[in-house]
């Protein structure tokens, strides 16, 4: 059956100046054995008809114009019936479009999604066309207009992927219609959008490329009026466990630069890419993730920086380089949260210093569910260092339990471990940036003027931040597992308040390096210093090695140790003597004051 392209004009206007989007990211959990028509855990499906009423409570404040759900999301029927409740209620600005992939259904599933009230169904999606060995993944889309009316359409998979076609029981449904939807910017220029459903984006229909097709129809209604049109967004849903595959992003890339076919105009457009969790909890990487919105190369936004909640220099994020020329905007986090972003519109940039703009004026990151538990979700933007560092110390090694299990200091090891950690993943973002920064050696020996440290989160921060962030907390533990320390009120890692003696954590490849970045650190505070440094043999320091170090306020009131020893002296001694030694430790003079 060939696929059918239908322009459905709609009553929305939506402001040029940026458009509001909500886009949801759930952890999906199917029932097992997978089998067609692959429905979800009935607690996952629970789980997303409350995310459902939650996602709407978030619109009443945050008025979006999109609500995007990815494949496999909805909940049945049963999930549809809750979208349009909701979108019926007051509250609910208008006008709101929402699109969403539905969990599989079964024939009998489907024929009750289609005699829904206000659900429209095109012939070829007709249930008396589905086979009584065959099952339905189907996406919907809501429009409450200006006329604050809610309209429903069906558009059911057009391709199937590999586990979906590789059936061992039933084939998937293949449907037969893509709607292009026609509405209208505030300066009453036509916008218009369609929707994909996973490996639609990629899949083949008739020897060509599904995306190709629909531009190959849609171009001859064009050509027929005699004048080009604009595509400004294609939502792509997604349950995908490589998002970042090549042909994926390639197509991606295709789809906005190729100037053929002429009367379909692209280069403004975005492909808007709305991927599924691949954790519950805040996470990063593949499998699954990836949500985004992915730019021609001539969009005029700029892609050098580093913004709270997004990456627009993605290259190293997706390990891949496909779309290094396009303008690549991808949500950090990678877990179960629910995205927000106010996006621009190419179209109405100003390519000048006067407007000049990212392609997100703002994007933030909430819980799906429940109340803020984490700082990677707090319901608002999330700088890039934050984001990072959290991520990190979810794969911090647990120096209690390899090293200090069932020993006198367990519990003082473990309370330490814990204060520094937690305090650490709550760290203000400024405060963050400066003490990884000047805990890492090959950095803090650079000059880089006065630039922030955390420009670079998306595009240099590696194996050498992860170190040194790893020895603050060794070294936090360590010694809090002694005395008791203040990680939050400090100018370099932590404070230990009645003594008035800051503590310095360096990592490098040599001490040596460790004491040559400690000048950075030093002139951060005028209180003593105790420094822990740990070279990439984790070996002990020579004397001589901290002799270079040459403080402007003459070098007395810093004391060096290094990790190894601290590490040794805790494994070694009792509670009581090893308590002892971190006092000693912290016996530093006042430094002069000049």
């Amino acid at each position: 059956m060939s696929i059918h392209v239908r322009e459905q004009q709609i009553s929305v206007t939506l402001p040029a100046a940026a458009v509001r989007m909500l886009m949801v990211q759930p952890y999906l959990e199917l029932q097992p054995p997978l089998q067609e028509p692959f429905p979800l855990r009935p607690e996952c499906s629970q789980h997303l008809l409350d995310a459902i009423t939650n996602v709407f409570n978030v619109s009443r404040t945050y008025a979006p114009h999109f609500i995007l759900f990815p494949e496999f999301t909805l909940p049945g029927v049963e999930g549809v019936k809750r979208v349009a409740a909701c979108l019926t209620a007051d509250a609910v600005s208008s006008p709101t479009i929402v699109v969403g992939g539905l969990a599989g259904l079964s024939k009998n599933e489907y024929a009750r999604l289609c005699e829904l009230n206000g659900i429209h169904v095109d012939p070829e999606n007709a249930p008396d066309r589905v086979g009584e060995a065959e099952w339905v993944n189907t996406s919907v889309t809501f429009v409450k207009g200006d006329d604050r009316d809610v309209s429903m359409w069906i558009q059911p998979k057009l391709s199937p992927s590999w586990p979906e076609a590789n059936a061992n029981h039933q084939n998937m449904f293949k449907g037969g219609v893509v709607r292009i939807f026609r509405i209208q910017f505030d300066n009453h220029v036509p916008c218009r959008f369609f929707s994909l459903l996973c490996f639609d984006w990629v899949g083949t229909r008739d020897g060509i490329a599904i995306p190709d097709a629909i531009l190959q129809q849609f171009n001859q209604t064009c050509q027929d009026t005699g004048s080009p049109q604009d595509l400004h967004w294609v939502f792509v849903l997604q349950y995908n466990r490589s998002p970042n595959h090549a042909t994926f992003l390639s197509a991606a890339k295709n789809f906005l630069t190729q100037p053929n076919p002429p009367f379909v105009r692209r280069q403004d457009a975005a492909v808007v890419m709305v991927c599924t969790a691949g954790s519950s909890k805040p996470a990063r990487g593949m499998p699954f993730g990836y949500s985004s919105l992915i730019f021609s190369p001539r969009a005029p936004f700029d892609e050098r920086t580093c913004r709270p909640t997004f990456a627009t220099e993605s290259t190293r994020l997706r390990e891949s380089n496909v779309l290094s020329t396009c303008k690549d905007t991808l949500f950090r986090e990678m877990g179960e949260c629910l995205h927000g972003a106010e996006v621009r519109v190419p179209t109405f940039v100003v390519a000048d210093p006067t407007d000049r703009t990212p392609a997100f004026t703002h994007a933030e990151a909430s819980p799906l569910i429940g109340a803020t538990t984490d700082p990677r979700i707090p319901g608002s933007s999330v700088p890039a260092v934050v984001k990072w560092t959290n991520d990190e110390l979810d794969q911090l090694p647990d120096l209690c339990t390899t090293y200090f299990t069932g020993s006198t200091l367990e519990g003082r090891i473990r309370s330490a471990q814990n204060q520094a950690v937690n305090s650490y993943r709550w760290l203000r973002s400024q405060d963050l940036a400066v003490r990884i920064d000047g805990a890492c050696a090959p950095r803090a020996t650079k000059k880089n003027g006065d630039s922030d440290p955390a420009a670079d989160v998306d595009t240099g921060w590696d194996s050498d931040e992860r170190n040194s962030l790893h020895h603050v907390i060794h070294t936090l533990t360590l010694v809090g597992g002694g005395v008791d320390l203040d990680s939050v009120g400090s100018e370099l890692h932590a404070r230990q308040t009645s003594r008035g003696v800051e503590i310095a954590a360096i990592w490098g490849p040599t001490h040596a390096l460790c004491v040559g970045a400690l000048k950075r650190l030093a002139a951060r505070t005028h209180s003593p210093i105790v420094v822990v440094s740990r070279d990439a043999n984790n070996v002990p320091h020579l004397p001589r090695e901290a002799e270079s170090f040459a403080d402007p306020r003459g070098g007395g009131g810093v004391k060096f140790t290094d990790s190894q020893t601290l590490m040794s002296k805790a494994r070694t001694l009792l509670e009581a003597d090893y308590q002892q030694y971190i006092s000693e430790l912290l016996s530093v003079p006042d430094r002069r004051i000049i």
